[in-house]
């Protein structure tokens, strides 16, 4: 159950940061750029 759980909260925080990656503008908006960055590494860990 516990992996169900993980995988579902890796696919949610993948999506995020695809979504986020658009909002960032080039990495030149500081909020949105920490933002996906730290869902990038969250749903890889």
């Amino acid at each position: 159950m516990m992996a169900w759980i993980l995988l579902i909260a890796a696919g949610i925080l993948e999506t995020g940061w695809a979504i986020g990656l658009k909002s960032t503008k080039g990495f030149t908006r500081p909020l949105p750029t920490i933002l996906t960055v730290t869902s990038l590494v969250a749903s890889v860990g």
